[in-house]
């Protein structure tokens, strides 16, 4: 404002958009913000080169653009970058329109430069230099909040937290073990460690969630067992506060294994041993480089048809803006690409998101303007009334992932209503009205394209994912059930992927929740089906921890038949999700005398296991059809 510099709101959206969770992200969105300032400028420039006195010229050269720009989004690692482009090569249309001087066009495009850099540095200073948040410091928070719980459960009777916050836990370690991996050199150098130490935390964490200690006999031996256990997690916490690799020193005697068999707890205890044991120093295994494009980009329609959709939504609001004549309500042609979603339902998601947090900050505009604006004499004053609504914004963006945008959209509406473009004390509602009407007339204008035009259902991609999580969980199956070091790492890793698998199931029977132009009897019975197998899955997982404690004690010879039927009968079912010809697995286990008289705890937990395949829902009757007729372009 003191050097009064245009769009306010475009650069608080940078801002919100760019500081992110720690220190090493805010420096990589940083860098992309640069290379995307670079790239809208000079797209702007060109257009307006060649067509500034020609609207259709104009969005002729325009849409190819955008097209490009949203193609690019779906397919490309860099999305962000792209879709950061393509926003402002639809913004810059208006600019013409609005005035008539091609001086002053050119001039607010090179302000676009200065709108675009200055948030990026400013958010540089602070997320990087001033106050940075060291991704190696939250991982080492992170994995001892895990460990507080997983202590918590093994010595008091708690009720499990939801599996699904569970899962979200297990995905944001790996997370930050991407950040520290690139920001951290000594946790590059002992990476094979550290990435055992992640696995091996999400397991106890995962594992102790459902432990109810009151479930086994308080003998003498048990207790003391647990407080060793405990006290051995302890060491490890106290070790990764250190940021150093733990080594430990325990030996489990004889009646120490057998009072952690007795109390379902010996393979927690041989995954967090194997770590302590495991050399620090163990060379890393390569990770494979992910390609910069999606592996169908050229092949799938669905992304050409995205873009072709995104530009359709907003030529649709661009004519009805240009032929109302009515240049406030411009913001209907950017959110026709910020809701721009890959299916229905997260564009669903993504609209209410941004009517919300439009409609909280216009609503927080028109009581600022009526109350509030007339009583200010200085900057000062209006620093000070700022200060909290852009403190609430920041809070509800830091939120959770599924409601963060409503803080950006509420920040951004009320910039855009009280400061854009204006130096001093504003005093017009027309201002808030237009701001929220193009944002309404943008969502209702895309909730009507991508209902209607090529609509991306998932209701035929869900049966596919479960498909490929159940798959992961036959793949554990067949892991041999042993104190084996590469077969232990093996299990926890697929382990992991298997929370990721189940978490983006549960998500997206959420997206196909809203999908309104599936039949609603059909879409129920599938949402229904497909939780209880989400449901049945993740026991199935839990009970076949438990067989492991059990397994280790009993003869290799007698193992691998049994986990080959159930992994056969796993991948049967999974194969049948697709045609919906999937029925309840019906698994009867022999019980052998050698079975019973050496381990007869290990065939009541294979028998439970049996039950779980038994719950899961018989896709058969009724037939299941998908409503995906009416939709056109769904991911086959």
């Amino acid at each position: 404002m003191t050097f009064e510099i245009p769009f306010v709101a475009l650069s608080l959206a940078v801002l919100f958009y760019g500081i992110q969770s720690n220190a090493f992200y805010t420096k990589f969105v940083a860098i992309l913000f640069v290379v995307a300032t670079v790239l809208e400028i000079g797209s702007l420039f060109l257009i307006y080169k060649w067509s500034y006195g020609e609207p259709l010229i104009r969005l002729i050269i325009a849409g190819p653009i955008l097209m490009g720009c949203m193609f690019l989004m779906r397919t490309h690692r860099l999305g962000l970058v792209f879709f950061a482009v393509a926003i402002v090569a639809i913004y810059g249309q208006t600019f013409p329109a609005m005035l008539d001087y091609p001086e002053v066009v050119v001039r607010l495009t090179l302000w676009c430069i200065v709108v675009g850099l200055y948030p990026t540095l400013l958010m540089t200073l602070i997320g990087v230099l001033w106050f940075p948040s060291r991704a190696i410091s939250q991982m080492h928070q992170a994995l001892n909040d895990r460990l507080d719980d997983a202590i918590s459960h093994l010595t008091d009777s708690l009720a499990p937290l939801p599996e699904t916050r569970i899962e979200r836990e297990a995905l944001a370690l790996q997370k930050l073990n991407v950040f520290c991996l690139a920001d951290d050199a000594n946790w590059r150098t002992q990476s094979a460690w550290w990435q055992s130490c992640v696995a091996t935390v999400t397991y106890i964490y995962s594992t102790l969630n459902r432990y109810d200690p009151t479930s086994f006999a308080d003998s003498q031996a048990i207790i003391e067992f647990r407080q060793k256990l405990a006290s051995e997690i302890n060491k490890l916490q106290h070790a990764i506060t250190e940021g150093q690799c733990w080594q430990s020193d325990w030996r489990i005697s004889e009646s120490e294994a057998m009072a952690a068999r007795e109390c379902n707890l010996e393979n927690i205890c041989q995954t967090l041993l194997q770590l302590g044991q495991m050399d620090p120093n163990t060379p890393p295994t390569p990770a494979a480089k992910p390609p910069s494009m999606v592996a169908d980009a050229f092949t799938n329609p669905d992304y050409m048809r995205y873009a072709v959709k995104t530009l359709l939504a907003c030529l649709i609001c661009y004519t009805f803006y240009s032929g109302v004549d009515w240049e406030g309500i411009h913001t209907c042609m950017l959110t026709c690409v910020i809701v721009a979603n890959p299916n229905v339902g997260s564009s669903y998601q993504k609209m209410v998101l941004r009517f919300g947090g439009a409609f909280c900050g216009a609503i927080l505009a028109l009581l600022f303007t009526l109350l509030v604006m007339p009583w200010l004499d200085n900057i000062v004053e209006l620093l000070f009334v700022l200060a909290p609504i852009f403190l609430l914004g920041a809070w509800i963006a830091t939120s959770s992932e599924r409601s963060s945008y409503i803080g950006t959209q509420m920040v951004v509406t009320f910039a855009l209503a009280t400061l854009e473009n204006v130096f001093g004390p504003v005093y017009d509602l027309v201002e808030i009205r237009d701001r929220a009407l193009g944002i309404i007339i943008g969502t209702v204008v895309s909730a009507v394209i991508y209902t209607f035009v090529w609509p991306e259902s998932e209701a035929r991609t869900l049966p596919q994912k479960l498909a490929g999580a159940l798959g992961m969980l036959s793949k554990v199956m067949r892991i041999p059930r042993q104190q084996e070091v590469t077969a232990l790492r093996t299990y926890l890793q697929i382990r992991i992927g298997l929370h990721a698998a189940f978490n983006a199931c549960e998500e997206m029977c959420q997206r196909v929740a809203l999908e309104r132009q599936l039949d609603s009897e059909e879409r129920a019975l599938l949402i229904e089906r497909s939780q209880t197998v989400i449901r049945q899955g993740r026991d199935l997982l839990h009970a076949w921890d438990a067989t492991w404690n059990s397994a280790q004690a009993l003869d290799n010879a007698l193992q691998p038949d049994k986990a080959g039927q159930f992994a056969d009968a796993l991948e049967k079912y999974a194969a049948g999700l697709a045609t919906a010809l999937s029925r309840s697995p019906q698994i009867t286990l022999e019980e052998t005398p050698a079975s019973q008289a050496i381990l007869p705890t290990l065939l009541k937990q294979e028998q439970h296991v049996c039950q779980l395949f038994a719950r899961l829902p018989d896709w058969t009757a009724p037939a299941l059809t998908p409503a995906t007729e009416q939709a056109q372009g769904a991911t086959q």
